[in-house]
């Protein structure tokens, strides 16, 4: 037996050299009668005729098998096994053998070949529930390949074989409905695959097994059984009722595996048997047609556009050809032609344009021309097609040709005023489709339906391009078009058929009062028009009552089952709308608890906005407004705390948002407000708390507040009264997958016109820095002034006293308020701002004061160490403090230059005349050379030391000592290692370079 089993592996794994080691003896499996053994060897023999053609392996496989079959003792399926295998070669048998057996064997009900063959009818019958699908598949194939053998035959009758032929199709008849249901495979062609390596090869496709019942028999993959269909000279010897099942298993299993040309041919011959079934498989077999011919579908196996070489990337970028879509759509004009030949009494309009959609590129706009190609000229199509036509162009229109993302894809390489361009055309085009149809159908409601949704849809386009003034009167009256579109519908109610009743125009009406009449392209931006929401209930209150409340059922279950659809920001909008049509109704009851779950959110959260300070606001100064949110214990604790929004996730590597997709918190809630403010205010910043931010206790008993963001705003005129309400929108999870809710604060009143009180400040600090190392080249002084505190720093006119004693303002450098950061260790998380500016100062009289008295301060100081009050001035680079009164180095006078050249000419010439006429002529040494500076820093010392090295009358060893000097002062000062010299050692420097010079003279 082990020996057998070798033999039989060695045959399938295809080494014959090797399997005849193996192999029993023939003689002793004759002697014996081990039929088992001389199957084994008539395989090996079959085999070997298949590998080499030797016609000796072929005789020996003929007599072997021949030999079993007239053993009338030997078990059946060893006898089947030998019929099979006899069947199989007889094509191969010279000299009319094989002819001549089958005429024998087969001729009658009393040949030798009719017993086995009903016998291994109703065994294949009685092996269904065997668990191997592979046993059933050979099963089928015996079946086969006997049927086959027999029809080709001229010179044998069916006739007394009809039992066992239809027998025959019972048993694939079961078959294939099992696969039918239970079967994954949807294809019988070789499929691209790619093994773990990168390797790319084609092998058939083996869904991944499934989990089942110990129950359940699995079904043979339906591409394999159909290789096995009965043929049409077989089904013509069958039961009628067995043929027809036959037929319908066999068009169903074509298209499940993506066949639908093959499958055509036999819905031709179905459709004039048994029409009502058929129209569900031409539905079928037009989806399958769209799917396979796909132009939007990347790496498609049947496409004869792609190709693989390893992991080329460029596979994936070449763009689709206009000739495969012209082609395509051919095709498609002559599928419609032929489906309308089968006399179905059905257009199958859905199905047609949803296949045109498919087949035509996404990236392209819909041309007229291509419609007629397929549908044929559109003056003679019927208002139900174009309406659905007209219906899918519109949404392309509105959500997909107009998707950058998508033109990239295709590679059009079109540019932004190209593809506005394309979408005008498609509007104008459907626009024109429209009207066509109805000058043929012109009390055609569902037509006028679409017309006002296009012009509704292409101004809400426009507006997104640009503000346009004719939005809104074109959206009002394109909503009095959907109106009497509506009331159209309803004169024609009610209708003989219940089936034809629809709510589309009702839905529709309802889209666009809330911004756009296709739910899928309404956006935030979009404003609801509530007035239309009355309008809509009273046209369904107005519906005849004999049909009224199928329509407000239906209506009601398109809006509830359409809420998972919505937008998680339009949710609640979405729902308020609906309530107020439908009301608490049966059909929306999942979608009502819904709504008062949101409610009860909004209950619970204050978006609270408040100024900082006084409502009365001078229009000339900054002023503050606190946003923070607040809301209860409980939300904070349940909903994990809001700090997440003080966050842009989408920056942050690391973020997650509990399913809900990232979102950048802080750009929304920034780019929302300043659509609001900035028509009336001047946003001069806008800070937020940081992402860590505790919540602090309210004085409301069971809520808190989380500080948020702080704006600094300025009135755009005196006129300006109100601050208008802000939004941020908060998303939480639902049964419907998450949901955002606006939250809005209350707009705020103020006064911008009159006399105001100062804006609240408190630990203020003020520093005032005196800068006079320009007093000799421009003869005035500078004052900075820096303030810094909680609150708003005052405008320097509340800080200090001016005019400043002495001195007039030539300039003033404003630095501008800047709120720093916001405290949030305090209760009111007030700003910490800062203010500076810069005052030159000019004398008020000819002569510069000796002393410069700094001006009196007017604002309430921080009494806080280190904080209030600070007066310093330069010396150098370096500051020190100073009194209140400091004096001013540098000259005291402005007189004209001339005239301070002549005040020192006149001592030179006195001293030169003395010298000249009263002095004896003898040598006197004196100190002399340059003056060493009185404060000593290494900048005051560079500057020193410059200065002698500019002097030409020095010797060149001197000035290169001095540049040494330089270089090295400035290395040790400001070098990487800074290693700043001590005072003394700054002195013994410049003393080492000046005492030389003053010796000499």
């Amino acid at each position: 037996e082990t020996r057998a089993r070798t033999a039989r592996l060695l045959i399938e794994a295809g080494h014959l050299d090797e399997t005849i080691t193996f192999l029993p003896s023939l003689n002793v499996a004759k002697e014996k009668k081990n039929h088992a053994a001389l199957n084994l060897i008539g395989r090996y023999y079959a085999e070997s005729y298949s590998a080499d053609r030797d016609d000796e392996h072929l005789e020996n496989a003929w007599q072997i098998s021949l030999g079993i079959i007239s053993e009338k003792k030997a078990p059946l399926n060893e006898r089947a096994e030998a019929l099979y295998r006899a069947l199989s070669l007889v094509p191969d048998l010279e000299d009319g053998t094989g002819s001549n057996w089958l005429t024998q064997t087969f001729s009658n009900a009393s040949a030798q070949g009719f017993e086995i063959l009903a016998t291994v009818g109703t065994m294949a019958s009685q092996v269904r529930e065997h668990r191997s699908p592979d046993f059933r598949l050979e099963q089928l194939k015996l079946q086969t390949a006997a049927v086959a053998a027999l029809t080709s035959n001229e010179k044998i009758d069916l006739k007394p074989w009809q039992e066992i032929l239809t027998l025959y199709v019972r048993n694939w008849n079961a078959e294939a409905e099992r696969s039918y249901r239970l079967d994954n495979s949807n294809s019988m062609r070789p499929q691209a695959q790619v093994d773990a390596y990168g390797n790319l090869f084609y092998s058939r496709y083996k869904p991944p097994t499934q989990q089942s019942s110990s129950r359940t028999i699995p079904a043979i993959p339906s591409g394999d059984l159909l290789r096995t269909r009965p043929s049409e000279q077989w089904l013509t010897q069958v039961d009628s009722a067995v043929r027809l099942e036959n037929i319908i298993l066999s068009a169903k299993l074509f298209l499940k595996v993506k066949e639908e040309e093959k499958a055509f041919p036999i819905l031709k011959k179905l459709a004039k048997i048994k029409p009502e079934e058929s129209k569900e498989l031409v539905r079928e077999m037009i989806r399958v047609w769209a799917e396979n011919n796909n132009q939007n579908q990347k790496s498609r196996y049947r496409s004869s556009y792609s190709y693989y070489y390893g992991y080329n990337q460029r596979a994936e970028t070449i763009p689709l050809t206009r000739s495969k879509q012209e082609r395509n759509l051919k095709l498609l004009g002559n599928m419609v032609l032929e489906v309308k030949a089968l006399g179905l009494d059905e257009n199958f309009q859905e199905e047609f344009a949803d296949a045109f959609i498919r087949a035509h590129s996404q990236a392209e706009v819909w041309r007229i021309e291509a419609l007629t190609s397929v549908f044929g000229e559109t003056s003679k199509l019927d208002a139900g097609t174009i309406t659905s036509l007209l219906r899918r162009m519109r949404q392309n229109l509105a959500l997909l040709w107009p998707n950058p993302k998508l033109q990239e894809q295709a590679k059009t390489n079109r540019k932004d005023k190209e593809l506005i361009a394309q979408i005008f055309k498609g509007y104008a085009a459907a626009k024109n489709l429209c009207l066509d149809a109805l000058d043929q159908h012109p009390d055609d409601w569902a037509l006028k339906l679409q017309l006002a949704s296009i012009k509704y849809e292409e101004s809400n386009y426009k507006a997104g391009l640009a503000s346009h003034p004719e939005h809104s009167t074109t959206k009002g009256l394109a909503l009095e078009d959907l109106a009497n579109a509506t009331s159209d519908y309803i004169s024609k109610l009610p209708l003989e058929d219940e089936d034809e009743e629809s709510t589309e125009a009702f839905t529709t009406w309802f889209y666009a009062a809330l911004g756009s009449p296709d739910l899928a392209a309404l956006k935030t931006e979009h404003q609801p028009i509530q007035a239309e929401f009355a309008k809509i209930k009273a046209a369904l209150e107005s519906i005849p009552e004999s049909c009224r409340q199928r329509h407000f059922d239906e209506f009601a279950n398109t809006l509830n089952s359409r809420l998972a659809n919505v937008k998680a920001d339009l949710k609640y909008r979405f729902l308020e709308a609906a309530l107020q049509i439908t009301g608490k109704h049966e059909r929306i009851e999942e979608a009502a608890r819904v709504f008062e779950y949101y409610q009860d959110l909004v209950t619970e959260i204050e978006l609270d906005v408040y100024l900082d300070g006084p409502d009365q606001i001078d229009a000339d100064k900054p002023f503050g407004l606190f946003v923070n949110l607040r809301h209860t214990k409980e939300i904070e604790r349940e909903s994990g705390g809001f700090q997440r929004y003080l966050i842009n996730q989408n920056n942050s590597p690391y973020s997650y948002n509990y399913g809900r997709p990232t979102e950048d918190y802080r750009d929304k809630f920034e780019k929302g407000a300043r659509s609001v403010l900035e028509e009336h205010f001047e946003i001069l910043s806008l800070t937020f708390h940081n992402s860590k931010v505790a919540s602090r206790t309210d004085a409301q008993d069971g809520w808190t507040v989380t500080p948020y963001a702080y704006f600094l705003l300025k009135p755009k005129g005196p006129e300006i009264d109100a601050v208008p309400p802000l939004k941020i929108d908060l998303d939480f999870l639902d049964t419907s997958g998450y949901v955002v809710l606006p939250i809005a604060s209350a707009a705020i009143p103020i006064d911008a016109s009159g006399e105001t009180p100062p804006r609240p400040y408190r630990d203020l600090s003020l520093a005032m820095i005196l800068d006079q190392r320009e007093t000799e080249k421009e003869a005035s002084v500078t004052l900075e002034i820096r303030a810094s505190g909680h609150g708003l720093v005052p405008a320097i006119g509340e800080l200090i006293k001016l005019p400043i004693e002495g001195f007039k303002i030539t300039s003033t450098d404003d630095r501008e308020l800047q709120v720093d950061e916001l405290d949030a260790r305090t209760d009111d998380g007030a700003p910490i701002s800062t203010h500076e500016w810069r005052l030159v100062l000019e004398s008020k009289s000819e002569n510069l004061p000796q002393n410069f008295t700094f001006p009196e301060v007017l604002a309430n100081l921080s009494a806080k160490d280190d904080e209030g009050l600070s007066l310093q001035k330069y010396e150098d680079v370096d500051l020190v403090k100073v009194e209140q009164t400091t004096p001013i180095k540098g000259g005291s006078s402005k007189s004209p230059p001339y005239l301070l050249l002549l005040a020192l000419l006149v001592p030179v010439i006195f001293a030169f005349a003395y010298f000249l006429f009263f002095k004896k002529s003898e040598v006197i040494v004196i100190p002399n050379g340059p003056q060493i500076p009185a404060t000593l820093t290494p900048v005051s010392l560079l500057a020193f030391l410059e200065g002698l090295h500019r002097d030409t009358q020095l010797s060149k060893e001197a000035r290169g000592k001095i540049q040494k000097s330089i270089k090295s002062l400035k290395d040790r000062s400001f070098g990487p290692g800074t290693d700043v010299p001590k005072i003394d050692e700054l002195r013994e420097i410049a003393e080492g370079l000046v005492k030389p010079r003053q010796q000499a003279g």
